[in-house]
Order: structure tokens, then C-alpha cells, then sequence
């Protein structure tokens, strides 16, 4: 059974980079999705400042208007999560473990040595 679609916002720069993963996922699993693009750096900026951004990092899942989920494999795994239908992210405990170690793989190889 799938869980209720909460209310999905992205928070991230008009660029593809991290935020693009995310928003294909949505885009496969038919989660709709509002993503919000930054104007500029500027915006950005200002909403670190504030404190407004968790951990002052994007992208940034907000969902239903309050939580905030950073880093891109968190949010990706919780919207698999969403939608078990899609096949995204096992329900079996190894079985997830070996996506999770794949994911990590793959942000692995974009951290510097």
C-alpha cells in the first residue's frame, strides 16, 4: 500500500547538478513535485543566513510546508520510500542495504581524495 503523497518542495539552484537526481526520481514515480529555483546566489545566500536552510545546504526537500530532508541520497531514498510501486528502494532490509551502499559509492566518487 502506498503511503499519502505529502506536499514536495525542492529548494535548489536553476542548475541540474544534486537537484537533478531528485527531480527525475519524482518525475518516474509520478511524485509531483514544486521546484522552487533560486533567482540568484544572492537568494541563496540570504536564506543561509537566516538560518532558514537546514544545515545551510541545498537541495532541499521541504515537505508538507515544514520538515526539511538534505543530501541528496536522503532525500532520494525517502522518495523512493514514497512510492513502493516504483521499485526504486527494496523493502528488504539486505536488499536496501545494497542500494544504500551503491548510493554511497556513487557520492563517494564525487568527494575529493
Amino acid at each position: 500500500e502506498e503511503p499519502p503523497e505529502p506536499k514536495l518542495k525542492l529548494l535548489y539552484f536553476n542548475i541540474p547538478a544534486k537537484g537533478e537526481p531528485i527531480r527525475w526520481l519524482c518525475a518516474h514515480a509520478g511524485l509531483p513535485l514544486e521546484d522552487y529555483r533560486f533567482a540568484n546566489f544572492e537568494e541563496f545566500a540570504a536564506m543561509k543566513k537566516s538560518g532558514e536552510l537546514r544545515f545551510g545546504q541545498v537541495p532541499a526537500l521541504v515537505v508538507d510546508g515544514g520538515t526539511q530532508i538534505v543530501q541528496t541520497a536522503a532525500i532520494l531514498r525517502y522518495l523512493a520510500r514514497l512510492k513502493p510501486s516504483s521499485g526504486l528502494y527494496p523493502n528488504d532490509a539486505l536488499e536496501a542495504s545494497l542500494v544504500d551502499a551503491l548510493m554511497d559509492q556513487v557520492a563517494d566518487a564525487f568527494t575529493g581524495v
